[in-house]
């Protein structure tokens, strides 16, 4: 479960409560918790939001490289 644990550790690192990342990232309160409680994993479109929102590359996000920075 590598998505919901790196959502939840930016999201803190960040300082964000998850209504302000929902704002930020333009999606609602509830899709966030279901993505940092595991209940769904995010389509393509809710990753690309999440990864602007919190400045990471969406292949960091999703966990498929450690390198957070976006090319």
């Amino acid at each position: 479960m590598i998505f919901p644990d790196r959502l939840r550790q930016l999201r803190e690192e960040s300082g964000l409560s998850q209504r302000q990342l929902a704002d930020r990232s333009g999606l609602s309160l509830a899709i966030i918790r279901f993505y940092e409680y595991g209940k769904s994993g995010p389509p393509g479109y809710s990753l690309f939001h999440l990864a602007d929102a919190l400045h990471v590359s969406m292949d960091y996000l999703y966990g498929r490289t450690d390198r957070r920075d976006v090319d």
